[in-house]
C-alpha cells in the first residue's frame, strides 16, 4: 500500500512510512518531516487516540502492550479510525487537486486559502472490501474555516497569516443516520499554488466555485463513486509514485 507523507506530501511504501505514536493518524516518509510537521502544526493539532488515553493521565498514551486487545469496543473504535485513514491515504492525492481547484484561486484574493477550504461528507459502505471504496462521499462543499471551527470547536486549526502556500481540506465521516463520528484535518504546503492563482480567471472559474451546482462537485462524487485513485491521478496528467 501506498502512503502519502503528512507534510511533505511524497509517496513511499507503507512499510517504509513513519507513523505519529500518539494519534496514529498521519505517516512521514522521514524523522526529519515527522519533527518539522511537530513544531509547524501537528503540536497543536495532535489528539492521542481516545482508545490510547491512559487512565492515570489523560495526556499520556498507554504503552504498545496497554493498548486493546482485539474485537473490544475500544479496538473496534481504533479499528475504524485506520479505515477511514487508509481510505484517505488512497485518495490524499486526488483530494489535494480538488482542494485547490475548488477555490478558485485565480479569483479570489490570496488569503483565500487561509479563510476557506474544500469540506467532505463522507459515510462508510456496507460489506466492502476494496479500501478505496470503503468510503462514498454524500456531500463536498467550499466552506469557511472559521464556520468549520464553529461548528466543530474541537477543531483547532493554526493559521500563519505570511504563509500562502499551505492548503487544507477538511473530512467528516458520518454514519447511516448522518451523525459526525470523524472529523478529519490535512493540510500541506503546495508550493505550486502561486501559479495556480495566475491561471487564465475564467479557467479557474470553470474548474471551481462556492456553488453546490459547480462542475466540480459532481465529478469528485462520481470519481470517488466509481474510479480508483489511479485512474483519476492520471485523468489529471499525474503518475502514482
Amino acid at each position: 500500500m501506498i502512503l502519502t507523507c503528512y507534510y511533505c506530501t511524497k509517496e513511499l511504501p507503507s512499510n517504509q512510512m513513519k507513523r505519529c505514536s500518539r494519534c496514529l493518524l498521519v505517516t512521514y516518509c522521514s524523522k526529519e518531516c515527522q519533527t518539522i510537521s511537530w513544531k509547524a502544526s501537528h503540536k497543536q493539532n495532535c489528539k492521542i487516540h481516545p482508545s490510547l488515553v491512559s487512565p492515570d493521565d489523560p495526556n499520556k498514551a498507554v504503552s504498545k502492550a496497554e493498548r486493546p486487545e482485539k474485537f473490544t469496543p475500544e479496538w473496534i473504535e481504533l479499528e475504524i479510525d485506520r479505515a477511514l485513514s487508509r481510505w484517505m491515504q488512497l485518495w490524499r492525492s486526488c483530494f489535494q487537486m480538488y482542494a485547490w481547484m475548488c477555490l478558485d484561486l485565480a479569483n479570489h484574493p490570496r488569503e483565500r486559502v487561509m479563510t476557506h477550504c474544500m469540506q467532505l461528507i463522507v459515510q462508510p459502505r456496507n460489506f466492502e472490501d476494496d479500501p478505496a471504496k470503503q468510503y462514498f462521499i454524500v456531500e463536498a462543499s467550499v466552506v469557511s474555516i472559521a464556520d468549520v471551527q464553529a461548528r466543530h470547536p474541537t477543531l483547532e486549526v493554526t493559521i500563519d497569516p505570511t504563509d500562502y502556500t499551505r492548503m487544507r481540506f477538511v473530512v467528516i465521516m458520518q454514519n447511516h443516520l448522518g451523525e459526525a463520528r470523524r472529523l478529519r484535518l490535512v493540510q500541506w504546503n503546495d508550493i505550486g499554488l502561486e501559479k495556480k492563482r495566475q491561471m487564465d480567471k475564467a479557467d479557474s472559474a470553470s474548474l471551481g466555485g462556492d456553488s453546490p451546482d459547480s462542475p466540480w462537485v459532481q465529478t469528485l462524487i462520481s470519481a470517488v463513486d466509481s474510479m480508483s485513485p489511479s485512474e483519476v491521478e492520471k485523468m489529471f496528467g499525474k503518475k502514482r509514485s
